[in-house]
């Protein structure tokens, strides 16, 4: 059938209305696929994330799952940053430590180790990793909650402040010991400087090398809903001591052994993996039988 102008403009106008309308349908159905793989299961789009940690990243600035990894359970009030330092300088005397070759991924451990050694007690790192550290297989637990894996193998993971903090209060409560211990998280540098200076080494979260490349990842989703976030290059050393006409603080590092580092740079990576950090203190009793 011949289609004169008026009914053919009219029927050019119907098929832009359809085709008009079938587009708008497949832009819909593909906006709901979209969102059934990407936003609406929730784990699919955890198993993808990969987040970079920026440097001005604090403690005050960390993201949700962070901040359930990070939670500690001690009741201790924590300390507040002195106005000025008791000295300009100070060194520890503490006794290095390496991590290699029996505990490729026990720089946590390690770090504890020392410390442990300085409050007094002659415990190697093996004992300590093996009968003491709070441990546990992948899928069980958080970062925050044990450490997942075993240090001995080069594929493990690591650990977060909280449980550096119960496998320490573990090791003296076997020992009959009175020292207590405190996650000191989301404490600034110069508090933990001061601890120092008071004569505390403080076991102290970093990045390995004091490299900036900071990942935050995900790993999998606990029986109780909790998220296991793990921060790539993540590094554990004992802090001994500073120098601030120089600039640095004195650290034992489980790879390297004693080492200087610039401070501001250091305060930087502390501050990158969360401002973490725990010390042994003494208790009066313990100070008293001690200079007895």
């Amino acid at each position: 059938m011949k289609i004169d102008s008026p009914q053919k403009r009219s029927y050019q106008q119907k098929i832009r209305r359809r085709n008009l309308v079938l587009a708008l349908l497949l832009l819909l159905l593909i906006a709901t696929v979209i969102f059934f793989f990407c936003g609406g299961d929730g784990n699919e789009k955890k198993s993808k994330k990969s987040i970079s940690v920026g440097a001005s990243a604090t403690a005050a600035a960390v993201t949700d799952a962070a901040q359930a990894i990070l939670t500690t359970t001690t009741a201790m009030t924590l300390p507040t940053e002195p106005e000025v330092l008791s000295t300009d300088s100070c060194e520890l005397a503490v006794t290095p430590v390496l991590q290699n070759p029996e505990l490729p991924t026990g720089c946590e451990i390690t770090a504890l180790t020392m410390a442990l050694n300085y409050a007094g007690y002659p415990v190697d790192k093996l004992t300590m990793a093996d009968q003491y550290l709070i441990r546990s297989d992948p899928y069980l637990t958080t970062f925050g909650e044990a450490f997942v894996g075993s240090p001995h193998d080069s594929t493990a993971w690591g650990c977060y402040a909280p449980v550096i903090r119960q496998t320490a209060e573990k090791y003296i409560a076997a020992q009959g010991g009175t020292e207590l211990v405190q996650d000191l998280t989301g404490c600034s540098l110069k508090t933990l400087l001061a601890e120092v200076a008071n004569g505390t080494p403080v076991v102290t979260w970093v990045t390995i090398g004091m490299t900036t490349n900071v990942t935050e990842r995900y790993y999998w989703t606990t029986e109780k809903g909790e998220d296991a976030v793990f921060l790539i290059n993540e590094h554990c050393v004992l802090l001994t001591g500073y120098d601030l006409s120089r600039n640095i603080v004195i650290v034992c590092d489980p790879l390297e052994g004693r080492m200087e580092y610039d401070m501001d740079i250091f305060e930087d990576r502390y501050q990158r993996v969360y401002e973490q950090a725990v010390v042994i203190r003494q208790t009066t009793e313990n100070a008293e039988a001690a200079a007895s």
